[in-house]
């Protein structure tokens, strides 16, 4: 469990373009109230995020910081209260193989039942784009409380 704030980490694939950008938005809303983190199942070997992560993140005037694509480990699925898998095919993988840590394994959009967040590493740049505005839409309107 977190220190004192419930903690979160977001679970997508490579690390490299959803999950970041889910991690700055959420601590950017709640950074107070909650502790954000981010991981993948199998991290991209890069020293950054998605170009175009990092592009639309600009856009909006929202300050980043540095990142480096993380892999999932146990000392994490120990650590945080929850884990937020941005698809389907995350969630299933965390469950397949974690299946001790069950209870702790969220959907992502499971309170926006018409948004797939897509991995948009090879779609693309307007479909790119509209996976990063439906993850800002969703990190806007997000109830942390029900999960």
């Amino acid at each position: 469990m977190g220190a004192t704030r419930k903690s979160f980490c977001i679970i997508c694939i490579a690390n490299y373009c959803r999950s970041p950008v889910i991690e700055i938005l959420l601590r950017q809303r709640f950074g107070e109230k909650y502790e954000f983190f981010s991981a993948g199942i199998s991290p991209i070997a890069m020293p950054s995020m998605d170009h175009r992560s990092l592009k639309f993140l600009k856009d909006y005037n929202i300050n980043h910081g540095l990142h480096t694509p993380k892999k999932i480990n146990r000392s994490m699925l120990n650590y945080f209260d929850k884990f937020l898998a941005v698809d389907p095919f995350v969630l299933n993988h965390l469950n397949a193989k974690y299946p001790k840590y069950k209870q702790k394994f969220r959907s992502m959009t499971m309170q926006f039942s018409d948004i797939d967040i897509v991995d948009p590493y090879k779609l693309k740049p307007y479909e790119y784009i509209k996976v990063m505005q439906d993850i800002k839409y969703i990190s806007e309107k997000i109830n942390l409380e029900l999960y």
